[in-house]
């Protein structure tokens, strides 16, 4: 089944008199900026590496725990929130260093969740963007447990070492080649190309399903959200399978979603290397989609990446982006009317 969102509508008239209240929190020129936030001590790793977060979810403990998704290597980092600051902890491997006798390849991590005491990292589930190239490692979904209160794994782990407690499944592959058109159409064919193959870039937990976002690909100014229900992914139950279609406009396509109390929040931007990003909120059930924000760029070079909520009242959102090309993430506030 796919189910088609509402028009895209603008800000109602009531939403921009609240974004004018805030004005003492937002710059003049991006209404909803509140600050940019600082990282001490830095992402583990060389530039490279710390320049690839690609995602993020938090545990809602206090202060959050949360972990990354990075788009190199085969590991996830944890963080914490203090005030406007935050704190990267320790590494964790996600993949062995070899599966069925083969050397693995980095996990193209792009998307993380958090839900009912497990972390979810995800990745691209796309062919490679210069070389079209199959990676067999980009095609899992990792989850591993971790305390209620803490928001710690209570198993041992470091960044060399893979440890047995975390679990992964190659089940969204088979869910988003067999999607109905044009997600099915498009599932493993270069991203580089014409309206963009399917690669994953959002990924969000609500009421025991996962949301995928499809960064490509963009077919008549549509977008597309596959969701499926955990308990298919890792018990083998059967799949209550779905596709959300979003208007989010010619070339553009899903870049992170994170949950809310009513719905989503979804992170857009280009299919390809060049375009404009927004924020949108997403209501469930009613599927009515609606633009939050335009975003700017603080550099360039940075792709916004990754949404976060920081917290939520009933008609506004504090928000935390971060960019890939921007070491350790680069992390902006927000604040925003839904």
């Amino acid at each position: 089944m796919i189910r088609k969102t509402a028009t895209l509508m603008c800000a109602l008239v009531g939403a921009l008199a609240v974004l004018s209240a805030l004005q003492g929190f937002a710059s003049a020129d991006e209404p909803g900026f509140v600050a940019e936030w600082s990282v001490k001590p830095e992402f583990d790793g060389k530039k490279k590496l710390r320049k690839s977060i690609s995602g993020a979810a938090c545990a809602p403990v206090s202060p959050p725990v949360c972990a990354v998704a990075l788009d190199e290597k085969q590991r996830t980092q944890f963080f914490t929130i203090d005030g406007d600051r935050i704190v990267p902890g320790k590494s964790m491997r996600l993949l062995p260093k070899e599966l069925d006798g083969a050397k693995t390849g980095e996990i193209d991590a792009e998307g993380a969740a958090y839900g009912d005491g497990f972390f979810y990292i995800v990745g691209s589930h796309g062919l490679s963007r210069k070389k079209a190239e199959f990676n067999q490692s980009s095609f899992f979904l990792f989850r591993f447990p971790v305390d209620g209160e803490t928001g710690h794994p209570e198993f041992e782990f470091s960044k060399k070492k893979f440890a047995p407690e975390i679990e992964r499944t190659d089940a969204l592959r088979g869910i988003l080649k067999g999607a109905p058109d044009p997600i099915g159409q498009y599932a493993e064919k270069p991203l580089g190309e014409g309206s963009g193959g399917v690669n994953i870039e959002g990924l969000a937990y609500r009421d025991g399903r996962l949301y995928i976002g499809l960064r490509g690909p963009s077919v008549g100014g549509l977008s597309f959200l596959r969701s499926v229900n955990v308990d298919a992914l890792f018990f083998n139950s059967k799949p209550d399978l779905d596709v959300i279609e979003l208007a989010l406009g010619s070339g553009n396509g899903v870049r992170d979603l994170a949950a809310v109390s009513d719905g989503l929040i979804v992170l857009s931007g280009p299919v390809q290397s060049k375009g404009t990003y927004a924020l949108h909120h997403l209501s469930l059930p009613s599927l009515t989609l609606s633009k939050l924000a335009d975003l700017k760029m603080p550099d360039k070079d940075y792709k916004a990446e990754t949404v976060l909520v920081l917290a939520e009242g009933a008609e506004t959102v504090k928000i935390l982006i971060m960019y890939d090309g921007a070491k350790d993430g680069g992390p902006r506030e927000y604040l925003l009317t839904k």
